[in-house]
């Protein structure tokens, strides 16, 4: 069970860390916030402190201090894990809106860890957002190949952005992959049973021609 003690004049780092890690864990965003800036004070220089902080800041809207934060993650973290701090500043401008600034951002958490689905999702997703439609789809595409992170939610957002562009079949075998891959993924579920109604509806709307007929399916 997480406890803030309060008043604890005497506590090791590996304590505050631990405290902290339960608070973000839970996100208990407040707490994180009290956590991270008492450890900072000691340790100014501990990026990840700074990565939960700015988190922290950004779950509450507080942006500028959550981009100070995150600038400072950037700063002191190791090369290795700067696509977190990247990413984090995505979500920042996607959050205010600014589409073009979060792709910016993004883009620099797949340079700097271009094996993980995460960050391509994450760049297809706000692509789509901005009305990038094939720019989305090549990142989606990306994603699928990636040897790490939820390739299921590659496949799923891939089949969202064909669907989109009204190429159900393709659509369809990205939902079915993304199922196969996580058997519990309800979304992809639903999305199933949305193509084949659409696809049902336009086979008997081309009077007998096959459903897909003009929507090859999608190679694997």
């Amino acid at each position: 069970m997480f406890t803030l003690f309060v008043g604890m004049k005497a506590k090791t780092t590996k304590q505050s860390r631990r405290e902290l890690q339960a608070a973000v864990d839970r996100r208990l965003n407040a707490c994180v916030i009290e956590l991270a800036q008492g450890l900072l004070r000691d340790f100014p220089k501990y990026g990840l402190v700074w990565l939960d902080l700015g988190d922290a800041f950004l779950s509450f809207g507080r942006y500028k201090e959550a981009r100070v934060a995150l600038l400072r993650a950037i700063k002191y973290m190791r090369p290795e894990h700067l696509y977190l701090p990247y990413s984090y500043m995505g979500h920042l401008y996607k959050s205010q809106g600014n589409y073009r600034k979060a792709a910016d951002w993004y883009q620099k958490a797949v340079d700097a860890a271009p094996g993980d689905a995460g960050n391509l999702i994450y760049l297809g997703s706000i692509l789509l957002k901005a009305g990038k439609n094939l720019e989305a789809e090549r990142c989606f595409r990306k994603a699928t190949k990636c040897k790490e992170g939820r390739i299921d939610e590659a496949y799923y957002n891939l089949g969202v952005t064909l669907c989109g562009q009204g190429r159900y079949r393709a659509a369809l075998d990205c939902f079915e992959k993304a199922l196969e891959l996580d058997p519990k993924y309800k979304l992809a579920e639903h999305a199933i049973k949305d193509m084949e109604g659409v696809l049902s509806i336009k086979g008997t709307s081309n009077n007998g021609l096959h459903p897909t007929a003009d929507t090859p399916a999608l190679k694997f």
